[in-house]
């Protein structure tokens, strides 16, 4: 599942059958698909067609028939994010497409789109929700001015038909003023990334394990007693949790004076991989993946599977690439 480039549209969603061996294009004008359950239900946003000005709204694919789910009261542009096994969506809603200046809502087919509310503060943006309705995503706090800042959440989805709302839970942050959630697993732990430390916009990858936000660091961070290397270097970004625990994403290599910054997949695991270190995933790579280089690492499954961005190193090329773990 993913976004594709080029054909008869400037982008398309697709989902790839894996029994198949074969990639569905979804067919909508300009779609992007961000997520898909377990029955192959898609979600994302496309363009609609039509006289008016285009927009593009949170799309809802079955069967590869697009549902438009339309927008929040007051705004103009929508996007979903994730999809669970029950059908309900999660994403957000704005006067520009992709805005942070945006609300974050739940769609299912008995109440449409509902907005769910903010830490406080007057934006959020949902990113995810498990099978138990709980939801995670980043909203703006109560502040203003340098006090203002952006947490990940944690909001339980209410019984329908919602007669009351949920409050969401601020998991605060590593340090510093923002932390986002990117995945949440069914034991409703949150995978994403977090300033680590006051005026520093340096982030790391994080799992919050419903206690605590464990800092996954980084593959950037200058090996102990060696020379101090390029503080952009050390960044992390987590996208993806399994319900073993073990996180996905993207983070750089060391990079030293004026070299460049190289970005590459990862994968951190409490148990397997690096035993509760960052792996990088071009590591674990067999023959088969020599000509490319793994540059972001998107989800995971719980057989460990992992869905990944790679660069064909000899022709340019950015493919979307299917990871299994070898037996």
């Amino acid at each position: 599942m993913g976004t594709a480039y080029g054909g008869e549209y400037p982008t398309c969603a697709f989902h790839y059958d894996y029994l198949q061996k074969f990639i569905h294009e979804e067919g909508a004008t300009d779609s992007r698909a961000f997520g898909i359950n377990s029955t192959s239900m898609i979600v994302g946003d496309a363009f609609r067609v039509g006289p008016m000005e285009p927009r593009s709204h949170a799309t809802l694919w079955k069967d590869g028939i697009p549902m438009d789910l339309g927008v929040l009261k007051g705004q103009a542009y929508s996007r979903a994010n994730g999809i669970n096994a029950m059908g309900q969506v999660v994403g957000y809603s704005g006067l520009q497409r992709d805005s942070t200046e945006s609300r974050a809502f739940v769609w299912s087919s008995q109440t449409g789109m509902i907005d769910i509310g903010t830490l406080g503060g007057a934006y959020a943006q949902a990113y995810a929700i498990n099978d138990n309705g709980y939801i995670t995503g980043a909203s703006q706090t109560q502040g203003m001015g340098p006090m203002l800042t952006t947490h990940a959440f944690i909001y339980r989805l209410p019984t329908p038909p919602y007669p009351r709302f949920n409050r969401m839970v601020d998991l605060g942050a590593l340090a510093g003023l923002s932390s986002y959630g990117m995945a949440i697993n069914s034991y409703n732990h949150v995978a994403g990334y977090s300033t680590i430390a006051t005026n520093d916009e340096r982030v790391h990858a994080f799992l919050h394990n419903g206690k605590s936000m464990i800092d996954l660091g980084s593959l950037g961070r200058s090996a102990p007693g060696s020379v101090i290397g390029n503080r952009d270097s050390d960044v992390s970004v987590a996208l993806g949790v399994n319900n073993w625990d073990q996180v996905v994403g993207y983070t750089y290599l060391p990079s030293f004076g004026e070299m460049p910054l190289q970005q590459v997949a990862f994968v951190w695991s409490r148990d397997g991989y690096g035993g509760g270190k960052m792996v990088n995933l071009n590591k674990l790579v067999n023959e088969t993946g020599k000509n490319y280089l793994l540059v972001s690492a998107a989800g995971i499954n719980d057989n460990g599977q992992i869905l990944a961005n790679a660069y064909h190193i000899l022709n340019g090329s950015v493919h979307a690439v299917l990871l299994t773990p070898k037996k």
